[in-house]
């Protein structure tokens, strides 16, 4: 047996587990779900501790906590969440609901909770009334370009000889169809993702936070070049909101450059509706990655119309 067969059986094989066991820990998830859901006990529980710190690592995003609820028979168990208030820093003493498989009470989860709600007076922005009519028209767009390209690029490879002016010209324009497919996907889902943030930018409310950590973590990634690594610095951010309640959470972004610092004072747009979403940096800032993501559509587009030119001038 070659050595190629061998790494493609062993690689082969080593997919084949990961997929067997991924699928088995679903089943297992969705077992302990459904048993919590069928036959689970409701209770209260209350807020026994408070991790003073944000996980380091991309598992986490808030402050861990301790709950402590009491089952049936009045026996005390204690369960640490690393989620359940949505950014919001749960004080200890405070009371939520849960729901809990008696036999394992271990499997638990958080049903209410009345420390999650948006500022007093808040109102969510209503969403455009036709946004899914021009959803379906971006996708729509985007697939008949695509679908265009592909059949010109199949025309030419199959219908011209390699070395004609007509497989040349055929070839380009299919490309560019393939590229103005791109551009209308990308530059469309930048645009709508453009108007929500603008009407989220009319809504925000502002504060003052303070950077309470930074860390580095590794990113991996392969390319043409074989595998990469890069290194970012996420931080975390925590600032009060007017009710009083204290929103500490891992900052959305994830600087390349190690330029906070614990302790460095910094501006925070919220949506008071949902405190937990903020961006670091103002109302402005929220209005940056759906620019970039329309740039990047325009460079699809860029492309596409140079090779429809060269096409056109053969």
């Amino acid at each position: 047996m070659s050595v190629g067969v061998v790494v493609a059986v062993a690689l082969t094989s080593a997919f084949a587990l990961f997929g067997v066991l991924f699928t088995v820990l679903g089943v297992r998830s969705r077992r302990r779900r459904l048993r919590r859901e069928e036959h689970g006990i409701r209770a209260q529980a209350r807020v026994a501790a408070v991790e003073p710190a944000i996980p380091e690592g991309r598992g986490g995003s808030e402050q861990p906590f301790v709950l402590v609820f009491a089952d049936p028979a009045g026996r005390r168990h204690e369960r640490r969440f690393t989620s359940g208030f949505g950014g919001i820093v749960p004080a200890e003493g405070w009371q939520v609901e849960v729901l809990f498989d008696p036999e394992d009470p271990e499997n638990v989860e958080i049903t209410g909770n009345p420390h999650v709600h948006g500022v007093a007076g808040a109102e969510r922005p209503a969403p455009p009334p036709r946004r899914r009519w021009l959803v379906g028209a971006v996708v729509a767009a985007a697939a008949v370009l695509l679908v265009w390209g592909i059949v010109l690029i199949a025309v030419a490879a199959t219908g011209y000889p390699p070395d004609s002016p007509a497989y040349t010209g055929a070839m380009l324009t299919g490309c560019g169809l393939v590229f103005y497919a791109a551009a209308v996907a990308v530059a469309g889902a930048g645009l709508l993702g453009l108007a929500a943030r603008m009407r989220e930018r009319r809504t925000a409310a502002t504060a003052t936070g303070v950077i309470t950590q930074t860390w580095t973590e590794v990113r991996r990634s392969s390319n043409d070049d074989g595998p990469s690594t890069r290194r970012v610095h996420p931080y975390a951010v925590r600032f009060a909101l007017p009710d009083g309640r204290q929103v500490h959470r891992r900052a959305p972004d994830e600087p390349a450059s190690d330029r906070n610092r614990p302790g460095q004072q910094v501006e925070v747009a919220y949506q008071p509706a949902d405190p937990g979403s903020f961006t670091v940096g103002g109302p402005t800032r929220l209005l940056l990655a759906p620019i970039l993501t329309v740039a990047f559509g325009l460079v699809f587009a860029a492309v596409a119309t140079l090779l429809a030119v060269i096409a056109a001038a053969l």
